[in-house]
């Protein structure tokens, strides 16, 4: 019988292990995702009625879920496993004994122990796994979904897969391979590119390839984009580093940098990321409680 693989990288697809591309509809898609999201554990009718039909009345939210779920269970084709396994008449999960394969465990089973390796300890072997685990992640997870629930776990994957390219870009800066320790920086920096760490890098690992133009090139980028978003200059080990760079001769000597001590202008950016993150927040309870008054001045209306 085929297997069903899961894909909620850079969006949410269904297909089976004959590589057959599964339909789900749109109004099943939050179902699905909120499942994976919570695939620990058992999740009840109630919440996800309650959950992703939030705008609409108690019976009427029951009526979309069960919608919902009887698509669900028309996407796999009759010799497919079901996609949702009913635990009893209220609880709800993913059938994990059908399914073969979810991208963003696949991730997370494949980078967390080898963060737990020093990167200059990393084998050829080992250095393979983390290349192939950090090619799974095409895009944030259950990318145009909304809400709390998806967000908190998006955020999670994400800093996951920084955290393994970049402890793939310190491998290749302790091999001295320069040319894929720019290849992985400059993907973490055009992501990250508030990160003085990755910047300080690239600027060493082009000085080590012999290319000091674009090491000060981006000392420069660094720069401004500290300037332009937090209003912040380099920190004092970056501002040495250029010294370095354009005063001397002498090969640049590449290594992790410690973690900088506490100073105002880490504090600033720091300020800056949570003033943002409260922003954020508080713009999702602002349209939360606009929706709730417009349904209440709707039923007082009926």
């Amino acid at each position: 019988m085929p297997r069903l693989r899961l894909h909620d990288l850079g969006g949410l697809a269904v297909s089976s292990s004959r590589r057959r591309s599964l339909p789900i509809a749109r109004s099943c898609r939050s179902v699905l995702g909120y499942l994976i999201t919570h695939r620990h554990r058992h999740v009840t009718r109630d919440e996800l009625a309650e959950t992703l039909w939030s705008d609409h009345g108690g019976h009427d939210a029951r009526r979309c879920l069960s919608t919902a779920l009887w698509r669900l269970k028309k996407t796999t084709e009759p010799d497919m496993p079901p996609l949702l396994s009913l635990c009893d008449r209220n609880d709800i999960t993913i059938n994990w004994t059908a399914t073969a394969w979810v991208d963003s465990v696949a991730l997370e089973r494949r980078i967390g122990p080898l963060l737990r390796v020093a990167p200059q300890a990393l084998g050829r072997a080992q250095l393979i796994h983390l290349e192939r685990a950090i090619a799974l992640y095409r895009g944030d997870f259950l990318a145009g979904m909304d809400g709390d629930w998806a967000f908190v776990e998006r955020e999670r994957i994400r800093n996951l897969f920084f955290d393994g390219l970049y402890h793939l870009t310190l491998a290749h800066v302790a091999a001295s391979d320069w040319n894929q320790a720019i290849e992985c920086g400059r993907r973490l920096s055009s992501e990250e590119p508030l990160r003085e760490d990755v910047h300080r890098l690239l600027m060493s690992a082009y000085a080590s390839s012999g290319n000091r133009a674009m090491a000060i090139a981006q000392y420069r980028r660094c720069q401004r984009v500290l300037r332009t978003d937090l209003g912040v200059d380099p920190m004092e080990e970056t501002e040495a580093l250029f010294r370095q760079l354009a005063h001397s001769q002498e090969p640049i000597i590449t290594a992790a940098s410690p973690p900088a001590r506490p100073n105002l202008a880490n504090i600033r950016r720091q300020m800056v990321h949570a003033q943002r993150a409260l922003a954020s927040s508080r713009q999702q309870l602002d349209q939360a409680i606009e929706s709730l008054a417009q349904t209440d001045l709707r039923q007082i209306g009926e």
